[in-house]
């Protein structure tokens, strides 16, 4: 009898198993039959969703940097995001603000690559070891018309004319070099700059006060980056220069280079 009642209840341990088991295989079958279905389109959708988002985030973030921008390189740039084309800075002047391997120019293009990223901005150099009057009647600002520039930031020889060439001539073939270049490209607008101090200068720095009334009179951005360099009759300026003067040092080259960058990559949380 022992044995018999022991088989017996095995054999009802294993039916209430089993009947236990279907009822909960019928309970998670419902369960996944009320849970919504998501299909693939819905979930390209949301995640096309996160990617516009995300976009929109950056986007943001880039026109952030550009408060001190011009306002219409602003508006351009805005257009090239959503063309997702680069927009284009090209830095045109005296040999004074470096090469693709030094001085400032390299500080400045690494920096605003890594900042607005290479999809989005390209920034380039042409420089000329010549007086603006020998600029214009080699006919180069042709040449930098075809660059087809969204924003050009230029150092209108002012130092190389010191001595040769009359502010007021150097005035004057500033809008004619801005002109110019406008004529074929109406989009291109500019940052005007003088080159760096000279110690103890007398004639140069009116011509660089002329030259940025030039710019303000004419409602043209202007970096005053000479607002950053030590007085020019004072000898710590001279441990920002070679000992020639015939250009800024490493030192110098990172002040001038810092300027620029806090001008095009501001650090204002506003955006335009």
């Amino acid at each position: 009898m022992k044995k018999l009642l022991t088989l017996l209840l095995g054999v009802a341990f294993i039916i209430v198993l089993y009947l236990g088991q279907s009822h909960w295989n019928q309970q998670l079958g419902a369960s996944a039959k009320n849970k919504p279905h998501t299909t693939s389109s819905q979930t390209s959708t949301a995640t096309l969703d996160k990617q516009n988002d995300d976009e929109r985030g950056n986007e943001k973030q880039l026109l952030d940097y550009t408060s001190h921008w011009p306002a219409a390189s602003v508006d351009r740039f805005k257009q090239t995001l959503k063309e997702k084309k680069p927009f284009t800075i090209l830095f045109v002047g005296s040999p004074a603000i470096g090469s693709e391997s030094d001085g400032t120019f390299p500080l400045v293009k690494e920096k605003l690559i890594e900042t607005f990223g290479e999809k989005n901005i390209q920034v380039a150099l042409k420089t000329y070891n010549s007086t603006s009057t020998q600029f214009i009647k080699g006919n180069k600002q042709e040449e930098i018309a075809a660059e087809h520039a969204d924003l050009i930031v230029l150092e209108p020889f002012i130092l190389l004319n010191n001595g040769l060439v009359l502010i007021n001539d150097t005035l004057q073939h500033t809008t004619k070099i801005i002109d110019d270049i406008k004529a074929s490209n109406p989009k291109t607008a500019f940052i005007l700059q003088p080159s760096y101090p000279l110690y103890q200068a007398k004639i140069y720095p009116k011509q660089v006060l002329e030259f940025k009334n030039y710019a303000k009179k004419n409602q043209i951005s202007y970096l005053d980056h000479w607002t950053a360099w030590p007085d020019s009759n004072k000898d710590s300026l001279k441990d920002y220069l070679l000992p020639d003067q015939s250009a800024p040092n490493e030192k110098g080259a990172q002040l001038w280079s810092e300027y620029i960058l806090q001008f095009l990559i501001s650090k204002s949380t506003s955006s335009k």
